[in-house]
């Protein structure tokens, strides 16, 4: 008996006819949203909206770009940057989910629920956490951050599985993009080095892996550095990077000092103000010492201390004595001996505090992992202790049965985790603004094993028992 034989036009017609399903579906919800809840101010919008020099210059160059466009609108360019990030959101559901569609050849009621995973963690992040606004309409960097993030993703995953060219410039861009627009996105360029290791040792191509990987990092490294001082010298006149990504460190360093750290510090007018930033954290409770026993409680303290030792207490200090030092007037430079303030502090007193600060980071870490995939609360934390080990042995089932283009995706989502929970935890603490990059990820993985340990590997039997054999196309396969 002679099976119908489809034609790859007709395949092609059904995967774009449904493919612009999942894209309405997409654009209507995340512009639905942008209608409903227009641009949102938070805590941190005002810094990019007024270009502080602080932060990295994409995301105020965004929103300089809309500024622009409707400079006679009054702050209506705010509300066209909401709608062009929710578009963006939008497109890089629908893209990921698109791909995952084609590539894995999945039937149209996964790829649905793929789709549906970053538009539930969108809604999540509306209602659920409370925050009253979706990140894609927030002014925020995670407007655009969480959806190139995203974006990036599903084009390393075609470069790992194709080492098509344009995949890996695309990955490259994006990985540029996002470093100038949030340091904490170098996983970015770690996740693209390790893929163009894995791609050339698969092919036995070690020294154009090397090159490769050598020239990628230059090149993106370069570029946001080069970017990064054209835009301060446009906007101050002078070629300067941006400041203050010290003050992350010197912030865990003044929560796990003690007050004799002093001694380490040879300048006398910087241990003087190292006494009066640590005397006021002290008076307040804001330091480890107040942090109590259970993991749960540290965990806790050190993130409702941390923006009131950095912003309230120690960034003020640091900048009122710069300026009182009167060595310099203009913004880069007192900035930049802002900067050299909190370096000599960090590289005084941070060597005496390193096993605090590596409890700090295991405390962070966990946290990190749980907030990754759901919130911190008694009953999340068990649920987290369950998901992971779940995670784990499905990503074994799916090595031991051969699935390897699901292992690999859902291998490159868990380093990812751990990479950037990992970067999170040395400098900040981690609540879920910072670990959401993955959750979509993690829970479009565990979807995806869960097809193919429970439901594919069904249909796989019944075909061989019935003596059908799946057709092999170019697309199913990693190239070697």
């Amino acid at each position: 008996m002679k099976l119908p034989i489809k034609s790859p036009e007709t395949d092609n017609i059904k995967y774009n006819s449904f493919s612009i399903i999942l894209l309405c579906i997409s654009l209507l919800y995340y512009l639905f949203f942008a209608f409903w809840d227009g641009a949102v101010i938070c805590v941190d919008s005002p810094s990019y909206i007024e270009m502080n020099i602080a932060r990295e210059p994409f995301y105020p160059m965004f929103l300089a770009f809309f500024r622009f466009i409707f400079e006679n609108a009054g702050d209506f360019y705010l509300t066209a940057a909401a709608f062009a990030q929710s578009i963006l959101g939008a497109l890089a559901a629908w893209s990921l989910a698109a791909y995952i569609y084609r590539e894995f050849r999945l039937p149209r009621t996964l790829a649905m629920l793929v789709l549906l995973v970053p538009l539930g963690v969108s809604f999540l992040c509306r209602f659920a956490a409370q925050r009253g606004s979706m990140y894609s309409n927030s002014i925020l960097t995670e407007g655009i951050a969480i959806s190139g993030f995203l974006l990036f993703f599903r084009y390393l995953i075609e470069y790992t599985f194709t080492q098509k060219k344009r995949s890996l410039f695309l990955c490259s861009l994006l990985t540029f993009l996002l470093l100038s627009t949030r340091k904490q996105m170098f996983i970015c360029l770690i996740l693209l080095v390790v893929c163009i290791f894995f791609v050339c040792i698969r092919k036995k191509e070690y020294l154009k892996g090397v090159l490769t990987a050598l020239s990628c990092a230059f090149c993106i490294l370069a570029g946001s550095v080069v970017l990064d001082l054209g835009y301060n010298y446009a906007l101050r006149g002078e070629f300067a990077r941006h400041s203050s990504d010290t003050r992350f460190i010197t912030t865990v360093v003044f929560y796990t000092a003690s007050r004799n750290d002093s001694e380490y510090i040879e300048e006398s007018s910087i241990k003087d103000l190292f006494l009066e930033i640590y005397d006021i954290c002290y008076d307040n409770g804001y330091l480890g010492d107040f942090a109590g026993n259970g993991w749960l409680e540290r965990v806790s303290h050190f993130g409702d201390s941390y923006d009131c030792i950095q912003i309230d207490t120690m960034w003020p200090l640091v900048n009122e004595f710069a300026l009182a030092s009167g060595l310099s007037s203009d913004v880069v430079g007192l900035n930049q001996l802002s900067d050299q303030i909190m370096n000599q502090i960090n590289r005084s007193v941070l060597p005496h505090s390193i096993w605090k600060i590596i409890r700090i980071f295991a405390d962070n870490f966990l946290s990190g992992l749980i907030t990754t995939v759901a919130q911190r609360n008694t009953i999340l934390i068990f649920y987290s202790a369950l998901i992971y080990p779940v995670y784990g042995f499905l990503l074994f089932l799916q090595f031991r049965r051969k699935n390897y283009k699901t292992a690999l995706f859902a291998s490159l989502t868990l380093i990812s985790i751990v990479l950037n929970v990992g970067l999170v935890s040395l400098v900040i603490f981690s609540q879920t603004r910072y670990t959401i990059y993955n959750m979509p990820l993690f829970y479009i993985s565990l979807l995806m094993m869960l097809y193919e340990t429970f439901i594919n590997k069904k249909t796989k039997k019944s075909d061989k028992q019935a003596g059908h054999e799946p057709a092999l196309t170019a697309s199913c396969i990693i190239h070697s």
